[in-house]
C-alpha cells in the first residue's frame, strides 16, 4: 500500500542489492521516495529497482565500494546528478563473518572494519555535508546491530564495528542537529537475510549441528520466537526517514523481536 510520507524525497539506501537493504529501499518507495541504490553488485542492485520501480517510484543503481572514500564522493556526486538533492540516507552495506578471535585474521579484522566502519563514516561525512550546503533538514539511518550490545561467540570483530558505528552516530546527531538533520541507529534482531543464512553455514559447520537446530536454538532467544524480515526494518527505518521521526535523533532503536529482553 503506497502513501506519502516521503514524496518528492530522494533516498539513498547503501547495501541495497538483497537483504534489509533491499526490504528498506522497497519500503520507502512505498511511502514515495526516489531511492538510489549504492552497491558492488549492480545486477542483484537492478533487481531491487525494479522493484521499487514496481511501486511507482525512480530508481537508479550506482555501483559504490563504500570503504573507498573517493569512490563514495563520486557515487554522492552520481546520485545527486540522477535524482536530485539527497533528503535521507540509509548506511546498511555491510559483511559478517563468525570467527573466534583467536583465529581471526588481522585482514579479516580490517575488512570488516573498512565497510562496517569506514563505509558509514564516509557515506555520512559526503551525504551529510551535501545536506548542510543544500540546507536540507534531512535525516540519516543507520544500520547497526543487536550484536553492538549482545552479540554472538565468533562475533568480535562484528560487534566492534556494529559498536562504533552506534557512538559515532550519537556524535552525529548532535554535530548535525543544529542543521535540523537527524542521525538515528536501527539495530535489528535474527532477520531472514542471505547474512543470516551464511551466519548460519559457518556456526553450523563450527559446531557439528544442524542448521534448523542452530536457528531454532537462536530464535528461542527472541520473545516473539520467529526471524524477522526485512521488510520490517524498512517500516523503522520510514518512520525515521519522515516527517514523524523529526524528534528523534541520536537513537539506537532495537528491532528485534524482543531479542535484547530475554
Amino acid at each position: 500500500m503506497r502513501d506519502d510520507r516521503l514524496q518528492d524525497r530522494h533516498v539513498v539506501v547503501t547495501g541495497g542489492a538483497q537483504g534489509i537493504g533491499r526490504g528498506i529501499a522497497t519500503r520507502v518507495a512505498e511511502a514515495g521516495a526516489d531511492v538510489t541504490v549504492f552497491d558492488v553488485d549492480t545486477e542483484t542492485a537492478a533487481e531491487t529497482a525494479a522493484l521499487v520501480e514496481d511501486h511507482g517510484s525512480t530508481a537508479q543503481v550506482v555501483e559504490v565500494d563504500v570503504s573507498d572514500g573517493d569512490d563514495v564522493a563520486a557515487g554522492v556526486e552520481r546520485a545527486i546528478d540522477g535524482l536530485g538533492p539527497i533528503h535521507g540516507l540509509v548506511n546498511n552495506a555491510g559483511i559478517q563473518r563468525s570467527i573466534p578471535i583467536l583465529e581471526l585474521s588481522e585482514e579479516e579484522w580490517d575488512a570488516h572494519m573498512a565497510v562496517n566502519a569506514k563505509g558509514v563514516f564516509f557515506c555520512c561525512r559526503e551525504v551529510g555535508s551535501h545536506m548542510v550546503e543544500a540546507g536540507i533538514e534531512g535525516s540519516i539511518v543507520n544500520i547497526a546491530s543487536t550484536g553492538a550490545t549482545r552479540p554472538f561467540p565468533g562475533q568480535g570483530v562484528y560487534a566492534t564495528t556494529k559498536a562504533g558505528v552506534v557512538g559515532f552516530t550519537i556524535v552525529l546527531a548532535k554535530e548535525l542537529g543544529e542543521h535540523g538533520i537527524t542521525a538515528n541507529c536501527i539495530n535489528p534482531g535474527t532477520v531472514d537475510t542471505p547474512m543470516v543464512q551464511q551466519w548460519l553455514e559457518e556456526n553450523a559447520e563450527r559446531a557439528g549441528v544442524a542448521e534448523e537446530d542452530l536457528l531454532e536454538d537462536a530464535l528461542d532467544l527472541h520473545v516473539l520466537d520467529r526471524m524477522g524480515q526485512p521488510r520490517e526494518i524498512g517500516h523503522v527505518a520510514t518512520l525515521l526517514l519522515s516527517d514523524e521521526g523529526e524528534w528523534i535523533t541520536g537513537e539506537a532503536i532495537n528491532v528485534d523481536g524482543g531479542y535484547t529482553k530475554m
